[in-house]
């Protein structure tokens, strides 16, 4: 499943990427697992270079042997006991709720007969507050923190990158890659003491991705006469007309670790030195299952 959380990582970069630069100084928010799995449900039924469009935006890792019809004369293709078998043992997996996190991820296919928060303004916000034991990381060079926080349940957590000032935002996203996110987020992060200050918020966001898909790279399965899902259906009129993609979170204290808030009160003589992570002005977060290490949701808060 490692291959599989690979491409989960690279398609949600690349779709951040390109909602960003579409939506500056903009609340985004999205699930690219939710999407990479209704777009894997058509790459299953695409042929041809409707199929090679797919497979190289989606970052489907292959070796060779094709057993994906027609991409036989393709040497990085090979789906047996793949995406079709990893996909639904993925969902089964990061789809259990408990009591702390709720995920819902729901796709349809639907066919028819003929998808400083702005520079000079202060906005009140309701902000948690914590201290505990998190997993940080300071990247000097973009002059960011890098927090991990757990949720009570174990299953989840969500990682923020958050930058000194609203302005380096952008160097952060424009560095953003599949090689910088995995050091970023893994091999440079520590267990400290931190004094977390944290905004509660909800996002809700709809978007339609024609376009934005098109930029990546996938375009036949949206014109009629160049389309070939013929895996789906043996009519060649059949093609893609609209992707909705629709997420919603809600970040509270009910869903995030506060443990490490409350407790006995023991008097020191001299108090621990800690780091601070205060997130008070724009930052990027990804909601990720820890046992798949899969990104379910991936959004920059710039505004309440």
């Amino acid at each position: 499943m490692d291959t599989l959380s690979t491409a989960n990582v690279e398609f949600c970069l690349d779709v951040f990427k390109e909602l960003s630069s579409n939506h500056v100084g903009e609340n985004v928010f999205f699930s690219p697992v939710s999407l990479l799995y209704a777009l894997s449900m058509l790459f299953l039924g695409a042929r041809g270079n409707s199929a090679a469009q797919m497979g190289k935006v989606l970052h489907f890792s292959y070796v060779e042997g094709s057993s994906h019809p027609g991409l036989e004369n393709s040497s990085k293709c090979d789906l047996t006991g793949g995406i079709h078998l990893e996909l639904p043992a993925l969902f089964s997996q990061i789809s259990r709720s408990d009591s702390n996190s709720t995920l819902g991820i729901a796709n349809k296919l639907y066919g028819t007969k003929n998808i400083e928060f702005h520079p000079g303004r202060i906005v009140p916000v309701q902000m948690m507050h914590q201290i505990g034991t998190f997993k940080v990381a300071f990247i000097k060079e973009l002059q960011m923190q890098i927090l991990e926080l757990p949720y009570a349940s174990g299953n989840l957590s969500m990682i923020v990158l958050l930058p000194k000032d609203t302005d380096q935002i952008e160097q952060i996203e424009k560095q953003l890659n599949l090689k910088t996110f995995n050091q970023w987020t893994n091999s440079l992060m520590t267990e400290r003491e931190v004094d977390v200050l944290f905004p509660r918020f909800k996002l809700g966001i709809k978007y339609e991705l024609n376009s934005l898909l098109k930029a990546l790279g996938i375009t036949d399965i949206f014109d009629n006469l160049k389309a070939d899902l013929s895996g789906l259906s043996p009519s060649r009129e059949l093609y893609l007309s609209k992707v909705i993609h629709e997420s919603f979170v809600d970040v509270n204290e009910e869903g995030t670790e506060a443990s490490a808030a409350t407790g006995d009160v023991v008097v020191v003589k001299r108090l621990p030195i800690r780091d601070r992570f205060i997130a008070d002005h724009p930052f990027l977060f990804f909601i990720k299952h820890i046992y798949t290490n899969t990104i379910l949701f991936c959004g920059r808060f710039s505004s309440p």
